[in-house]
């Protein structure tokens, strides 16, 4: 991953998550891609 996103991105990831945004929706509302979406969210699962 070239461009890490910041922190702020990342829990802006998780609030609208947790809204239950898909995360295609994510990505629309942030200006990323769904993949990187996608990843961060593998990241986060337990």
């Amino acid at each position: 991953m070239a461009n890490k996103l910041d922190p702020m991105d990342l829990k802006q990831i998780i609030t609208l998550h947790l809204d239950c945004y898909s995360n295609c929706k994510i990505g629309s509302t942030l200006g990323i891609s769904r993949n990187t979406v996608n990843t961060y969210m593998q990241l986060f699962e337990v």
